[in-house]
């Protein structure tokens, strides 16, 4: 791109661009040096880890940095660049940087967890609060626009958005994974130290699928433990967990296939990756791995005692994702894609049930759950489940359960 940049020319840019996007703007020399900052007097603030940005600078001048085109870079995973390196094409050398910016706010337990994910001491985290405290806060579309708006007001030309998230790139690159992986090859084959055959673990996925518990148990004591993939070098720990975050994660995905909700199957992994978190032993790891399988295949089985047609089981899954709301007979119908008449018959003729008869009974296990497992009173719980007052809840409740609201919630306590 054939264009002389002036300098002054670039101080009014930086000035545009810094009044226009409320973010810090500094142009800098080649040697890396600041040449002018367009802050608001205040310049960008001091990063903890790296107060000279020494990080950011290093990326924009390495040897392979794109000239002439904006590029996208992140640092850290909380704070975001936009910054274009001038070549030799340019009539100056230098580069232009927006930023820094964050996508979020960036809370102290984002800040702890970073701390313990690169192993850094505690001790920073009142520097980092203090200094994340100061940052704007922009969406990665919004600076990615900032790269497009900086392109046309050097460049007097359109930027297609893409062209910059194609430069989306961390300042601080990964090792060389295509080497690292040719050597961890080499060994394998070398050491006959194979991952171990996909016949047992595909095996264990489709007794989740199907929901068999039973062989799950039956095969427990030949789980594949020999020759698992390596996750973690420093730390047997954290290999295991790893390992079982991956195992939930298949697990998940296996008792979907087998028919479970997708919401049940989603939380249930959250809650087990935490759980799986906050272990510290190696062999309470291993067993977890063992009772995530168990888990979802018995959720599966329980979930799949009746088998229903596909209408009706989308109504089911409806029914359960808005159990909170009015549930109408046409809507169930519409996500059907059958008749409403059709579908009432259909229903009764799988279920043994009427649907408004299901949809009480479901309201009626959900209300069980609010009185035995919150504070929820008979009349709140009546109102969160949308019934028209708290007599009709009541009945439908005894209906179903044997005992009212208030009794049931005395029990419970």
């Amino acid at each position: 791109m054939e264009r002389t940049i002036g300098d002054d020319e670039l101080r009014i840019i930086g000035k545009l661009l810094h009044d226009n996007l409320q973010l810090p703007v500094r142009l800098l020399k080649t040697d890396r040096t600041v040449e002018a900052v367009f802050d608001s007097g205040h310049g960008a603030p001091a990063h903890p880890l790296d107060p000279v940005s020494n990080t950011v600078l290093t990326g924009i001048f390495a040897d392979d940095s794109p000239c002439d085109i904006p590029c996208y870079s992140t640092w850290n995973g909380f704070d975001q660049y936009v910054w274009l390196r001038f070549g030799d094409t340019s009539g100056r050398a230098g580069a232009i940087v927006i930023g820094p910016a964050a996508s979020s706010t960036v809370t102290d337990e984002m800040l702890e967890g970073f701390l313990y994910d690169y192993r850094l001491s505690g001790v920073l985290l009142d520097a980092l609060r203090e200094y994340y405290q100061q940052f704007p806060v922009r969406y990665q579309k919004s600076m990615l626009h900032a790269g497009t708006l900086l392109y046309y007001l050097i460049y007097h030309r359109p930027l297609d958005l893409t062209e910059v998230i194609d430069r989306s790139v961390p300042f601080r690159k990964p090792h060389a994974l295509n080497d690292e992986l040719e050597r961890s090859l080499t060994d394998s084959r070398l050491n006959m130290n194979f991952h171990h055959h996909l016949n047992g673990s595909k095996m264990l996925l489709q007794y989740v699928k199907e929901g068999r518990k039973e062989e799950l148990v039956r095969y427990r004591d030949h789980f594949p433990r020999e020759n698992m993939a390596i996750l973690s070098r420093k730390s047997r720990l954290r290999n295991e967990k790893n390992l079982a975050i991956c195992v939930v994660t298949h697990a998940m995905q296996a008792a979907i296939d087998g028919g479970l909700y997708h919401e049940v199957a989603f939380t249930a992994s959250d809650l087990w990756i935490q759980h799986i978190e906050e272990l510290n032993d190696v062999e309470e790891v291993a067993k977890a791995i063992q009772e995530v399988l168990f888990d979802f295949a018995e959720r599966v089985s329980r979930q799949r005692f009746s088998r229903c047609s596909k209408p009706i089981a989308v109504c089911q899954n409806y029914i359960f994702n808005r159990i909170y709301e009015p549930i109408k007979l046409t809507e169930l119908a519409e996500a059907a894609g059958v008749h409403p008449a059709y579908l009432s018959k259909l229903f009764k003729q799988e279920t043994g049930m009427t649907v408004l008869e299901y949809v009480h009974r479901q309201k009626v296990e959900e209300a069980k759950k609010l009185l035995a497992f919150s504070d929820a009173s008979p009349l709140r719980t009546a109102s969160l489940l949308n019934f028209h007052d708290q007599s009709h809840f009541s009945k439908v409740f005894k209906k179903y359960a044997g005992v009212t609201p208030k009794q049931y919630k005395d029990r419970a306590v």
